[in-house]
């Protein structure tokens, strides 16, 4: 057990998508096609003729600064569906020291990263993609250069659900901030979804971080203190509570062809979220996606946690 499930990895912020579509669905836009192209910067095989020659805009904020942008465009090279995006996390201005406290100066904090994928292999209902990464992040003086890919299995049947497997981020850094190399944040996961054969409506359940079986970490409030001692006590999760953790889905709601309704919950975001004196709904995402001829526009809504949520709207084009 740790005292937190998060920094044991550089550039995380790798694992999710800007695009709008993508954050309604807690991040697990990983098994059904769709109308934007940008669906498939997470897994380049839910590229269709449909969604190719796109280009698409995302922004968000979570806040005291933190500004998320993103910017995709499908197409096809020799007949190849291939879907391109540059993502970038800006941190915000902070107030440079020395080592006696003395000002020197202002610096920004960022991570940037150029992404490329495309579909290696078709047979029989299975496929086989693939996404390679270029990703630099820059802090004050101290920069890092760093490769890493996905490679992503999907079969998808004339009747039934569909399946995908996927690993993110596999790679290293090329250069790193100050001499230690440090590992990427390696995503293994499982996702599974279908759509209701006699209604509008869409799901998906991923389990992800499937290389980590325990998530856990030391929770302060997870105590026992002996009435008569003082001592205390710390407790352990429990194995549904630590099994949760690695589990998200999502609901989606087309009634029409111009509108598509989002609803996604991540269960280690609201067991790592939770306050024990408060309720709170952090963990859910929801959203909207309107489609016209020519553009088409989303929003979500991501429920962090009481202190705050994460709004992000993205615009498509045609082209």
């Amino acid at each position: 057990m740790f005292g937190q499930s998060g920094g044991n990895s550089v550039f995380s912020f790798l694992d999710r998508s800007i695009f709008a579509g993508a954050s309604a669905l807690g991040n697990a836009a990983y098994v059904h096609e769709g109308r934007v192209g940008a669906f498939a910067v997470q897994n380049p095989l839910l590229l269709t003729d449909s969604s190719l020659y796109q280009l698409e805009m995302s922004s968000g904020s979570l806040g005291e600064g933190i500004q998320l942008l993103q910017g995709s465009c499908s197409f096809e090279l020799q007949g190849r569906p291939m879907i391109a995006s540059a993502q970038t996390i800006q941190y915000g201005v902070f107030n440079g020291t020395d080592q006696w406290g003395s000002s020197t100066g202002q610096f920004y904090a960022g991570d940037l990263a150029f992404t490329l994928g495309t579909e290696l292999f078709s047979w029989n209902g299975i496929r086989l993609g693939a996404t390679a990464k270029l990703v630099n992040g820059t802090y004050e003086s101290y920069q890092s250069w760093a490769f890493a890919s996905d490679v992503a299995l999907m079969y998808r049947g004339s009747t039934g659900p569909n399946y995908v497997f996927i690993i993110k981020n596999a790679g290293t850094q090329l250069t790193t901030f100050g001499g230690t190399y440090e590992p990427m944040p390696l995503n293994i996961l499982f996702a599974v979804g279908d759509k209701l054969s006699h209604a509008p409506f869409r799901w998906t359940f991923v389990i992800d971080q499937l290389q980590r079986p325990n998530l856990g970490y030391d929770d302060p409030d997870m105590v026992s203190v002996d009435p008569v001692t003082g001592t205390t006590t710390q407790l352990d999760m429990s194995t549904l509570n630590l099994a949760l953790r690695h589990l998200s889905g999502s609901l989606e709601f087309l009634p029409t062809d111009r509108l598509h309704l989002m609803l996604g919950y991540n269960f280690r975001r609201q067991y790592e979220m939770s306050l024990p004196a408060r309720r709170t709904s952090g963990g859910f995402s929801l959203g909207a996606g309107l489609y016209f001829n020519k553009f088409h526009l989303h929003f979500a809504n991501e429920l962090r946690s009481v202190a705050g949520r994460m709004n992000t709207l993205s615009l498509s084009l045609k082209f």
